[in-house]
């Protein structure tokens, strides 16, 4: 995003993203078109960390914040704000696991049978783990706090 756009240009491209009546199916498309290599699976995830459950969880935390000026003795509520860090956070993974698509995989699915081969059966565990994990798009995020 060019900071040198106006608060107003901002304002507007978000009303804009928010008018779209197809929204889910243009984020498809969107992401299907910038990560032709990335498993299905993996692209749908993508799409609702971003633009579906994504979207809803960053107005929450700003109608939030709104609420909290109107009523300072209500506190924040950090639920709106951890709601949001999740997404982003699993927006973050899947940004870094996009790019190398069905080839990324690979190399990890490599990488598990070399560790099968010395018998890391602990490590092979793990790993596998992680990459179910990353593919389902249900990491927690880390502690902020």
């Amino acid at each position: 995003m060019p900071e040198a756009w106006s608060r107003e240009k901002r304002w507007e491209i978000v009303q804009n993203l928010l008018r779209r009546s197809d929204l889910r199916d243009e984020a498809e498309q969107a992401f299907h078109r910038a990560y032709p290599n990335a498993p299905e699976e993996m692209l749908a995830t993508a799409v609702f960390h971003t633009y579906v459950d994504g979207i809803g969880a960053a107005i929450d935390w700003l109608v939030d914040l709104e609420q909290f000026l109107a009523e300072p003795d209500r506190k924040p509520d950090i639920s709106a704000t951890y709601h949001l860090l999740y997404h982003l956070y699993n927006w973050y993974q899947f940004h870094e696991l996009l790019p190398d698509g069905k080839t990324g995989v690979l190399e990890r699915l490599k990488e598990i049978k070399e560790l099968v081969a010395d018998g890391e059966i602990e490590a092979v565990l793990a790993t596998v783990e992680e990459l179910e994990s990353m593919f389902e798009g249900g990491r927690n995020y880390p502690n902020f706090q």
